[in-house]
């Protein structure tokens, strides 16, 4: 097979990565939120070592890659990982890979992150596969303030929080007050509460004070916009109000992508959008409903483009 420009860009569209000399390609391996079963695993390992060249590589975005195919053995390389509920993809003018935190596990997660980012992987990346945005669009998954996935610079980042209901009635002024070591950021006092300004709506103090005056809670998330890394940076702007369900998330991210395919221009990243309108009045569209009103619209006319 002679291996063309066009050969290359139609691979890659599909997932398999031309390397540096452009004689192979790397499949890069969508894991969906980050999280393989040990049958995949053991499947990707076969693969790697009869078309590939025995490594397997992980991406930044807690994707799979796996080097040295021949351009031949693509489609030989796309059954065998069918076989295990696998296949390549993660590339283009798309919806790309969720990433997700540990959330799941660690001790600081509020939130089942590969759980939500399953979820969202299914709806979005998924069911706007078929849909060409702009350019690429990353959505990250952080299960608490501590951002270890970095969610702010990523098109759309989602960080669970646990916002803390406090009854300081109920504070009887230990010596030892044992909700401040608690606390992460040194904001909680006794009698006072924290500094809400300084507090990031950890969690961490509820639960802890014996008289109750944490004794409860409200998971919520707090989404950053327009967020991206590389050659030039953005931080993720931040919302100004939390998201408190699950249905209410799914109906925002649905809300920015049809935003992103309605203004965006050719090679855009959504922060550019965000800059262009202005953060207060893209709040503004987002907390309406006319997108979803006119989503038929936004996607039928983005497929004649």
């Amino acid at each position: 097979m002679e291996i063309t420009q066009e050969i290359k860009k139609k691979y890659k569209g599909m997932g398999f990565v031309p390397n540096r000399e452009g004689d192979t390609v790397s499949a890069r391996i969508v894991t969906k939120n980050g999280v393989l079963s040990t049958v995949q695993a053991a499947a990707l390992s076969k693969v790697a070592d009869k078309y590939g060249n025995g490594k397997i590589t992980i991406t930044s975005r807690l994707g799979i890659e796996l080097p040295g195919i021949a351009y031949d053995d693509i489609q030989n390389v796309s059954d065998e990982l069918a076989k295990a509920d696998l296949y390549a993809g993660g590339t283009g003018a798309k919806v790309r890979p969720v990433t997700a935190c540990k959330g799941t596990v660690c001790p600081h997660g509020n939130v089942d992150t590969q759980a939500l980012a399953l979820e969202i992987h299914k709806k979005f990346y998924d069911g706007y596969r078929n849909v060409r945005l702009p350019h690429k669009f990353k959505i990250g998954v952080g299960g608490c303030p501590n951002n270890c996935i970095k969610p702010d610079i990523n098109d759309l980042g989602i960080v669970a929080l646990y916002k803390p209901k406090f009854d300081l009635s109920k504070c009887v002024g230990c010596e030892k007050c044992v909700v401040e070591p608690k606390c992460p950021m040194k904001t909680f006092k006794k009698k006072t509460g924290p500094d809400n300004d300084v507090c990031t709506k950890c969690g961490k103090c509820i639960g802890a004070c014996p008289f109750g005056v944490a004794d409860s809670g409200e998971k919520c998330f707090k989404i950053y916009l327009g967020g991206k890394w590389g050659k030039v940076v953005r931080m993720g702007s931040l919302m100004d109000s939390y998201v408190y369900s699950k249905d209410e998330l799914f109906e925002l991210i649905e809300k920015i992508l049809l935003l992103y395919i309605k203004e965006g221009k050719p090679q855009e990243r959504f922060g550019v959008i965000v800059d262009r309108l202005g953060m207060d009045k893209v709040e503004e569209i987002l907390k309406s409903n006319d997108l979803l009103e006119r989503k038929a619209q936004i996607l039928e006319k983005n497929a004649q483009n």
